[in-house]
């Protein structure tokens, strides 16, 4: 099988450019033949002015076309979201293509659909055009698939999908949990904007603080309120417990996971299948979350988790209860490493394999 795949730029922020890599390894230990394309830019610190992003979006869509023409596929998969700015760019891209094209495969990183559902005359126009284009989409969660069949999509072309998760050179069971620090670790990662909840981790913080726990919270990450979080530290007087990285490489984030104690991610983003929750999974960690999306599919209660809401009172408290309970620390920390073992890239791998089998039998 010749596959096409278009990949997320290296200098990339966020999930796929850590997930993807492998995975596209993995296909190929499969004996599968894969060429890859840039196709996802993303927005890093600020927003990617909008003529700059129509001009990415033509120059990527002709390149694409001009390696079909080069060899014959039978597959095409696309890195993608599914939103009002990525419909757009999808749709701009299928245009190009033509019609003479091997099968298409959407993966999506995230979806909206649920806000689309009464959207406006030219977004239904392009959504019908995407639905007849193409031949399957990959979606992370029980709630995505849900809303995609609210909005018209053919259930036979939507299929459950997950992330390859990597993390380290290690497997997770050979390292130890930091029992050498006497204070609590606890640990953020992600792109700092307002939906993922650093500020409201920074805030529960404050109220462990006061209830006299010791801890130290280590923010790996950057973006846009990275600068609002840090004020919030200063105002609550936490500098001495709160601690920034900025943006690190992928094998300083893994040490950060080796190293800490306790995992919080209280997002409220439209996630998918978020990297930085399941590699905390595969480094063993105990995960205070929401509970949504990928997370609520794959995360049980007091197994691998605490759910908590967006509000700092509730996360502070599920932090405070993971501090104070070794044993359940030690509990979610086996169950999380045998989870992390079916996300391995070998394993993914041969689930989307099947997958685009499936879809290449089918009849135009």
């Amino acid at each position: 099988m010749k596959i096409l795949i278009g990949m997320p730029s290296k200098d990339s922020w966020g999930g796929p450019i850590a997930s993807e890599p492998p995975f596209v390894g993995a296909l190929r230990d499969l004996g599968v033949s894969v060429t890859e394309e840039v196709y996802v830019f993303g927005d890093k610190g600020e927003p990617t002015p909008f003529f700059r992003r129509i001009q990415r979006v033509i120059g990527t869509a002709f390149n694409l076309r001009c390696v079909l023409k080069s060899d014959d596929f039978d597959l095409i998969h696309f890195n993608t979201s599914f939103d009002k700015k990525t419909i757009l760019r999808d749709s701009l891209s299928l245009f190009f293509l033509g019609t003479k094209r091997p099968k298409v495969f959407f993966k999506f990183h995230g979806s909206g659909a649920e806000e689309l559902v009464n959207t406006s005359f030219l977004y239904r126009k392009l959504i019908e055009y995407i639905k007849k284009r193409v031949d399957g989409y990959g979606v992370f969660s029980s709630e995505e698939m849900s809303n995609f069949r609210q909005i018209g999509f053919d259930q036979n072309k939507l299929f459950f999908v997950k992330n390859a998760i990597t993390i380290g050179a290690e497997p997770a069971e050979d390292r130890a949990r930091p029992t050498q620090y006497e204070t609590p670790r606890i640990l953020f990662v992600s792109r700092f904007i307002p939906t993922k909840g650093l500020i409201e981790t920074i805030q529960a913080c404050a109220i462990i603080r006061d209830l006299k726990f010791n801890f130290v919270l280590t923010c790996v990450g950057d973006g846009e309120t990275a600068r609002p979080a840090k004020r919030e530290v200063e105002r609550l007087h936490l500098t001495d417990q709160v601690e920034f990285t900025g943006y690190i490489s992928e094998d300083e984030v893994a040490r950060h996971y080796f190293e800490s104690d306790i995992f919080v991610f209280p997002t409220r983003h439209i996630e998918g299948f978020p990297i930085v929750l399941f590699k905390a999974v595969a480094a063993g960690l105990p995960i205070v979350t929401t509970n949504i999306r990928a997370a609520k599919d794959y995360l049980a209660e007091n197994e691998n988790c605490l759910f908590s809401t967006q509000d700092p009172a509730n996360i502070a408290e599920k932090l405070a209860r993971l501090i104070e309970d070794k044993p359940l620390r030690e509990s979610m920390s086996e169950k999380n490493i045998d989870l992390g073992k079916t996300l391995l890239p070998d394993k993914i791998a041969e689930e989307y394999l099947a997958i685009y089998e499936k879809i290449c039998a089918r009849s135009s």
